[in-house]
């Protein structure tokens, strides 16, 4: 079987790559392992275009943002599925951060994506929230657990995925070839986000993953439309059910969860809720990051034959789909650039090793 790129991975980044490849007529073949977990599958997919800590743009949103709806609004049409709801953040202030809300909004340039002044005053008395909200109007959450399902279906129907793990003893390649078992194609692309960190071919890459731990809950009567942050985000699901999350730890890098997860959670969230909320399930999941908290694209210096696009983050949402694009242009040959904070060549400067196999 010959097909122009073999993609291993499917969860956020592999099907981004996947469909921009598709859109530009390459063929492609999917080899996913359904028994791999993977950390779209636990994202609660809250996009967010502000960094509320520095109080700053996110790294290269104003490229990213335009992207990021287009690709998902044309999702939507491929699958026939809403994946994607624009919405509106409500940031929690404090006193001090209350002051200085519109202040560093000027002073940032941040007038596109949020409301400079803040708000005092808000009817959903269940939040508590004495020093007001900062409101973000260009946010919103996308459904990624149905884009990947979704998606999954999409290509089994193009007879385009194989549900299996990925064995790297039947991977050979020659100076123009990819070969694996029955697969011949021009290149591989792994996207396997953090079991990344066992890829033979990128050994010199340097990743930092986290753990991160999310709760869903049932809040009768809370009728919360917006994305509510404080501590800790408050996400409506509809129906009742809202995401409270994340948390953060770069330890135990496992599947499993926590007891002290699920308390600072709850902790956290008692200081910006008045109800009392029903815990349905707790989920854990390991972000792919990289040690600069950029993604890495490209292809490995001295063999062309083999890319990556992984390291997508906590970010990756909003990020992915404009590097997807960027990449599909680049290995179709419509573009000859990557941004070069996201080009794998950042590992390789002064080193172009090969691990040959």
């Amino acid at each position: 079987m010959k097909t122009d790129f073999i993609i291993v991975g499917q969860g956020l980044a592999g099907t981004l790559i996947a469909n921009e490849l598709l859109r530009k007529y390459k063929s492609i073949v999917v080899i996913d392992d359904p028994n791999q977990p993977k950390a779209s599958e636990v994202a609660a997919g809250i996009i967010n275009p502000i960094v509320f800590r520095r109080m700053i743009k996110s790294w290269q949103v104003d490229e990213a943002f335009p992207q990021m709806e287009t690709t998902y609004l044309q999702l939507e049409d491929l699958l026939q599925e809403q994946i994607y709801f624009s919405g509106k953040i409500l940031k929690i202030l404090s006193d001090d951060t209350a002051e200085s809300w519109k202040r560093n909004a000027l002073a940032n340039h941040l007038e596109a994506y949020l409301a400079v002044e803040p708000i005092e005053l808000f009817a959903n008395k269940k939040i508590n929230a004495p020093s007001g909200y900062g409101l973000v109007y260009k946010s919103g959450r996308l459904n990624l657990q149905k884009l990947l399902s979704s998606f999954s279906r999409f290509l089994d129907q193009k007879e385009s995925i194989r549900k299996e793990n990925f064995e790297f003893d039947s991977l050979h390649l020659n100076s123009e070839l990819v070969y694996y078992k029955d697969i011949t194609a021009d290149k591989i692309i792994f996207c396997e986000g953090p079991a990344a960190t066992r890829n033979p071919y990128f050994q010199k890459l340097k990743f930092k993953h986290s753990k991160g731990e999310i709760l869903e809950l049932r809040i009768p009567q809370l009728n919360l439309e917006e994305i509510v942050r404080g501590d800790v985000f408050l996400l409506p699901q509809g129906e009742d059910r809202y995401k409270v999350g994340p948390t953060y730890t770069w330890d135990e890098l496992n599947w499993e969860t926590t007891d002290s997860a699920r308390d600072e959670l709850l902790l956290k969230l008692k200081h910006i809720l008045k109800a009392n909320p029903e815990i349905l399930s707790q989920k854990a999941g390991i972000r792919p990051t990289m040690h600069d908290r950029k993604p890495v694209i490209g292809l490995l210096p001295g063999n062309p034959l083999i890319g990556i696009f992984n390291g997508l983050g906590s970010r990756g949402i909003l990020l992915g789909p404009y590097f997807a694009k960027q990449f599909a242009d680049y290995l179709s040959g419509t573009s000859g650039n990557l941004h070069p904070e996201v080009n794998i060549s950042r590992y390789f400067k002064g080193n172009q090793h090969l691990i040959n196999r």
